[in-house]
């Protein structure tokens, strides 16, 4: 088709040339991010009891799938309002369960002071009022939640070994984890135990880190990553003690493993991901090993539809395999002058919610909150002021 060549010249031609003024660059929005560090000292640990853990004896796999779907969220987990916190409550909220390579289970209680619970409440109270000061322009945004979703997987060989690929991993149960520090595995709880029973024994439970190589043909799945015995796993005991519910409270749906050894791959930071932090409209992040039965990491980012303190709903596609994926955001380092990432949930999949006796479903990702930034931060350091977030 012929242009002519008036056109074409004035295309090239500047805006202030051709008698119009320069458009104004657009101010893209920054996320309002409020930096969280308990200021507690190292605390000692109570064993409340001991034991053995028990684990199921059938197929692994088929178990892990029947359980996928018994989610739910009560009045508690779906409330929107922050809440004070007693002392007593935050203690009990604490109270989690370890066990060991060789089977051995501890409940274990962790002591707090008025100090800890005085800053959480703080903070909490602070993002709330924070929260509905920028209530307006959350609201505004909100019309971008049902965008195209992407969804690709990485071909690149190369960046599996690039953060944040880097740091996702794949569970032998099934699941997806995320890599929080050099030894240490976030992923939901239910990937390792269903409420009842650990779905595995801890000895038989590994992680797997993918290769930089495609496979060749005839090569088993399991050749795409090197692996990674687990040691110790460490989940909330409200969801080891909630067998006897036909429902599974996704609030607690949450656990750390660590590994034998540390990984040659870097990993990511947790954060804390309440409403302030991670508003409705926020774009996040998700890498997961999608299908539990191939290697291909799969990336995917949305946006927050909306949500509660303790959960977000999204509409990023998925499927089982992504379960337990850290689910992470981009935001600004002031001090490091930098883009950075930090793991703010943990992807949950769909979760059944109840409210005026009404079933709805959900896809979820269960929000970092600040009592879970300092359990998981004592998992992993041994203290709640070893993590900034």
């Amino acid at each position: 088709m012929f242009v002519p060549i008036f056109i074409v010249l004035l295309t090239l031609v500047p805006l202030h040339a051709a008698g119009r003024s320069p458009a104004k660059p657009v101010k893209r929005h920054r996320e309002t991010w409020h930096d969280f560090k308990l200021p507690s000292p190292l605390h000692d640990e109570v064993i409340v009891s001991l034991g053995k853990a028990e684990f199921h004896n059938h197929d692994t796999r088929q178990k892990l799938d029947d359980d996928l779907s018994n989610l739910a969220c009560d009045d508690a987990c779906m409330d929107m309002n922050v809440k004070n916190i007693t002392k007593e409550e935050a203690e009990q909220s604490l109270v989690y369960e370890k066990i060991d390579l060789n089977g051995a289970k501890s409940v274990i209680r962790l002591p707090i002071d008025d100090k800890f619970v005085d800053y959480i409440n703080a903070w909490s109270n602070k993002g709330d009022t924070l929260s509905h000061q920028q209530k307006g322009s959350h609201d505004r945004r909100k019309r971008e939640v049902y965008e195209y979703d992407t969804r690709f997987p990485i071909q690149d060989p190369a960046l599996y070994e690039t953060s944040p690929f880097s740091a996702a991993v794949k569970l032998s149960t099934g699941c997806s984890g995320v890599l929080i520090g050099p030894q240490y595995v976030l992923t939901a709880a239910h990937c390792i135990h269903n409420g009842k029973k650990y779905v595995k024994r801890l000895k038989d439970v590994k992680v797997g880190f993918r290769r930089d190589r495609e496979l060749e043909a005839g090569e088993d799945i399991a050749d795409a990553f090197y692996w990674i015995r687990a040691t110790e796993a460490f989940v909330p005991y409200e969801w080891t003690s909630s067998g006897k519910q036909k429902l599974l409270p996704v609030e607690q749906d949450y656990a750390v493993i660590k590994i034998k050894r540390e990984s040659d791959r870097s990993y990511l930071n947790i954060s804390v991901g309440t409403p302030e932090n991670v508003a409705s409209g926020t774009r996040i992040h998700i890498p997961a090993f999608d299908k539990k039965d191939d290697a291909t990491l799969v990336y995917r980012f949305c946006r927050v539809a909306d949500g509660t303190q303790e959960v977000m709903y999204q509409v990023c596609d998925s499927e089982k395999g992504a379960i337990g994926a850290g689910v992470y955001v981009r935001r600004w380092d002031r001090e490091a002058r930098k883009w950075s990432r930090k793991v703010v949930a943990i992807y949950g999949g769909h979760a059944k919610f109840y409210q005026d006796h009404a079933r709805q479903d959900y896809n979820v990702a269960l929000r970092i909150t600040p009592l879970k930034f300092a359990q998981i931060c004592f998992w992993t350091t041994g203290s709640y002021g070893g993590c900034k977030g």
